[in-house]
């Protein structure tokens, strides 16, 4: 016993209590041989690395997570976790995890209070702010909408529409394009497809483990796949053609393919007439985008985009356009309509509710808690982002609303009290340096894990959540990205108990309720919210746990709806609708035309280029820049650097390794290159990760840059997205 400390006595003495009962006089070989006997634990939950939100297995031993892998029967994973899901679990332990309740007491400066105080605190100033201003002035920033009906009940209680979820900065114009002309959405079902084009989407560096597997095994059984994208992405590599399209011309591509199919009477005519709305107006529209008008703005031949449209109607129905997320679908200002032609191509050839072409993915039917009704409830005014009111963002989806521009709400007086969850706008929005604004706010409050930039630069309090390894949530049926036809339920639950002093969001915000006089808001746990949610399933509660995820009978079946004999898509004529009726704007019919990029880089200007950027196989944007190991796998494969084509740059006298400033309107940075044929001439890239801000998260700190910084906050007028690739930049070699 002589060789160990007292701290080290007592942390083993606490590890050997968990481990099992042994001596209370023993050596460090007894405690050694203790510790290592102990069983190990496997336990079920899902995965924080990203939205896809992958099924894992944890492996504890000593209450300690020591190993994760993949749920072997989840959709998304299917026995696979990439290296995000390691490095998230690995990310439990960090040191940079705020422990407790914080209070800012300075620039820079907090101090840890009881949550009690905390709630106090908060809760007697958004009382106040309600009063004051009313409940219209009160904004809640999520990544996701998993908290928003915890958030809903206290918003219906104070009078506040403006739940905000991070959309705008990812994928908004792909479901406002959905919305309006299908009301619904659909996935490419890869496992059975027989021809696919992903365009600007790419599942193997936003990993999807089980949506690669789908892909590869089609692969093997003679599918194609066209990946269309100015830079040679990680899911190019295993493409039977890479055509690099040069960027913010996608829409012009779409509609010379979608000339080709109906000038040469390759669409699906039966298909079209019963199902489709709006295609003599199309049609109509639509004659001028040769594939010869094309070819000078896409710079794909015309005889390139004749053989794809021809190839893609030979093997519809099992064949399709991946509908994808967030790949064209928040960059430019012509992204809804690239969006709604993306849509259009697919109903061209017939492949809606067609196996290998493009399936709903399945559901379940959960139950809901009870609830009693809230009293004298406020009437809500109109959401202060202008999403979906009458005026300049009528035709943005009012449920996701406009989050980058939450600084000019502030700004203007409307945003008076900010609370941001599981979200880093500071980071992940445009023009970081304006994001910082939303501090301005009477009551900014943060909940989060880590001190992020948002939560150290921008918030008064920050309240930190229990990890997503040390909670339960309301399960989640797995649905989205991939076509499925047996639907599935996962459970989010604790694998270990809670390390620090941390909280669900729900205890949260009954504290919060509490002290602003709001008793009994939420008379529930999370424990009865699951066993409501599961009871039509006839499952048990134990069941779950024990499973994880548990899979039940298809209810997926090729076929479009049909009621009374008649197509029943949630639209108003039941049918695909080529004129999307809320785009039917300034005289305009709702159909696309063809809409140019907002800026070009000057083609004679060597040193000007159209910025753009994307994901990492190890990284999910700015979430996970703080892991040490994922950032070892940066340094590996020099994942910050920023890529230039090698044309360009031997023009420029610029090699790799070489460090380049770069220049936008707003922003002047220092990048290291990388020098490569893989990417469009015209293009500078950057990985959509780095260039961490807050001296707190020590590991991300300073590595790198963002694209973001160098992007001013601007609206796109259809779905409110960012427009993030509408940026011009010059780059110029360090010392020039």
């Amino acid at each position: 016993m002589t060789n160990l400390s007292r701290r080290t006595f007592l942390k083993a003495s606490a590890t050997v209590v968990a481990a099992g009962s042994v001596p209370a006089y023993f050596g460090f070989s007894e405690f050694k041989k203790a510790a290592t006997e102990e069983s190990v634990k496997k336990v079920p939950t899902f995965c924080h690395g990203c939205t896809s939100y992958c099924g894992i297995v944890a492996h504890v031993k000593n209450d300690r997570v020591w190993k994760v892998e993949g749920h072997p029967i989840h959709l998304k994973s299917s026995g696979r976790i990439c290296a995000r899901g390691h490095g998230m679990a690995a990310y439990l332990y960090s040191k940079d995890r705020v422990t407790g309740p914080m209070k800012r007491v300075g620039e820079g400066k907090f101090e840890p209070i009881s949550w009690n105080q905390a709630f106090k605190e908060i809760g007697e100033k958004l009382d106040s702010i309600v009063k004051q201003y009313t409940g219209n002035s009160v904004l809640w920033l999520e990544h996701g909408t998993h908290r928003k009906s915890y958030v809903d009940r206290l918003f219906d209680t104070i009078g506040s529409p403006n739940f905000t979820t991070q959309y705008s900065t990812c994928f908004n114009a792909k479901t406002n394009a959905w919305l309006q002309m299908t009301g619904t959405s659909l996935n490419g079902d890869h496992k059975n497809a027989k021809y696919m084009i992903f365009e600007g989407r790419n599942f193997a560096g936003g990993i999807i483990p089980n949506g690669m597997n789908h892909i590869t095994k089609a692969k093997e059984k003679g599918a194609k796949l066209i990946v269309i994208d100015p830079r040679f992405s990680e899911i190019a590599k295993i493409a039977d053609e890479w055509i690099p399209i040069r960027p913010g011309t996608d829409l012009a591509f779409r509609l010379a393919m979608a000339n080709v199919l109906i000038s040469e009477n390759l669409y699906n005519k039966t298909f079209v007439q019963q199902f489709v709305d709006g295609f003599s107006e199309f049609k109509r529209m639509n004659k001028e985008y040769t594939p010869e008008w094309a070819e000078p703005i896409t710079g794909i031949k015309a005889d390139k985009i004749r053989e794809i449209a021809r190839d893609f109607a030979k093997y519809a129905p099992q064949a399709f356009i991946e509908p994808g997320w967030h790949g064209l679908h928040s960059h430019y200002v012509n992204s809804t309509q690239t969006a709604q032609m993306g849509i259009i191509l697919n109903a061209l050839v017939g492949n809606f509710y067609e196996k290998g072409g493009l399936m709903p993915s399945a559901s379940l039917q959960l139950g809901h808690l009870d609830l009693p009704a809230i009293e004298n409830m406020p009437e809500k005014g109109a959401r202060i982002d202008g999403a979906g009111v009458t005026g300049e963002y009528r035709t943005v989806e009012p449920s996701r609303g406009i989050a980058h521009i939450t600084p000019q709400l502030v700004q203007q007086g409307l945003a008076k009290a900010v609370f941001i969850c599981n979200y880093n706008p500071l980071r992940t929005a445009p023009d970081p340096e304006e994001q910082k604004k939303i501090k301005d706010a009477d009551l900014v409050v943060s909940i989060n894990i880590d001190w992020n930039e948002t939560s150290y630069y921008a918030a008064d309090y920050i309240l930190p959540e229990h990890y997503y390894l040390e909670r339960l949530e309301h399960p989640q049926a797995v649905s989205g990205h991939i076509s499925h036809d047996n639907p599935q339920l996962a459970l989010r639950q604790p694998v270990i108990k809670p390390m620090y002093d941390t909280k669900d969001t729900l205890d949260m915000l009954k504290g919060i309720a509490d002290a602003m006089g709001h008793k009994d808001l939420y008379p529930f746990t999370i424990e009865q919210e699951v066993e409501a949610a599961i009871a039509p399933l006839g499952i048990t509660f134990e069941q779950l746990k024990k499973a994880g995820t548990l899979e039940f009978p298809a209810t997926v079946k090729p076929g479009f709806p049909m009621k009374k004999g008649k197509p029943a898509l949630p639209t108003l004529t039941g049918k695909i609708q080529f004129s999307a009726d809320l785009f039917k704007i300034d005289g305009k019919l709702g159909i696309p035309v063809w809409v140019p990029p907002l800026v070009e880089p000057d083609s004679k200007n060597d040193h000007e280029f159209r910025l753009i950027h994307g994901k990492q196989p190890w990284h999910s944007h700015a979430m996970t820049t703080n892991i040490e190991q994922l950032m070892k796998l940066s340094d590996k494969y020099q994942g910050t650097f920023m890529w230039l084509n090698a044309s360009r740059a031997k023009k420029l006298g610029i090699k790799t390794g070489d460090t380049v400033t770069v220049k936008s309107k707003i922003a002047k940075k220092k990048v290291q290159v990388k020098v490569t044929e893989l990417l469009h001439p015209e293009a500078a890239w950057l990985p959509s990760t780095y260039g961490g801000f807050s001296p707190k998260n020590r590991i991300a700190n300073g590595v790198g840059v963002n694209f973001n910084d160098f992007i001013p906050i601007m609206v796109d007028p259809l779905s409110g997205s960012t427009m993030a690739q509408e940026v011009v930049v010059t780059v110029a070699k360090e010392g020039n």
